[in-house]
């Protein structure tokens, strides 16, 4: 295991737990499955993940697949599974967490996972979504209602006049 690329983890989640750890865990394996090398540029990988939970933190700090780039994209089904894209080879995978015995401590948990090799935790799979387009800017507007500027997706033309969705909704 690599020490040092996981305490940089740990450092941006802010503890180390099992979550994080499934997340560190299946971001290894993905960089050597679709050949992932050090030299990642936005949004050069592409994570639709099946959870919010601990493990996408490590994805985003290993993977630099991040909210802020749009290549982190959460599509919640609660299971700890990642959609992973490699846009420079065109490779993906889905990486989804096999059943793991249970331990007395969320500790022990932890330890298990980080000492296992990642080709034993997780299942390999096809990707459940189509290689994602890269992410949009938008040009943005002035709400009519709350005069707060807002991405033009998040608009509707009401009258003439632009209405983000916050103010359409109340």
């Amino acid at each position: 295991m690599d020490n040092k690329l996981w305490e940089k983890a740990v450092e941006f989640h802010g503890h180390a737990c099992p979550g994080l750890a499934i997340g560190f865990q299946a971001s290894i394996l993905a960089k050597k499955v679709l050949e992932i090398h050090n030299n990642i540029e936005d949004e050069d990988i592409v994570c639709i993940s099946e959870t919010d939970a601990c493990g996408v933190d490590a994805i985003q700090v290993i993977l630099k697949a991040t909210m802020g780039t749009g290549a982190l994209k959460i599509d919640y089904k609660g299971k700890q599974a990642f959609n992973i894209y490699n846009r420079k080879n065109g490779k993906s995978a889905r990486f989804v967490l096999n059943n793991i015995k249970d331990f007395q401590s969320k500790e022990e948990r932890m330890k298990y996972i980080l000492s296992q090799d990642p080709s034993e935790l997780f299942t390999i799979k096809n990707t459940t979504k189509d290689f994602p387009a890269r992410a949009k800017i938008y040009d943005s507007y002035i709400c009519h209602k709350c005069g707060e500027k807002t991405a033009a997706n998040a608009v509707d033309l009401v009258d003439g006049n632009y209405i983000c969705f916050s103010c359409r909704e109340m």
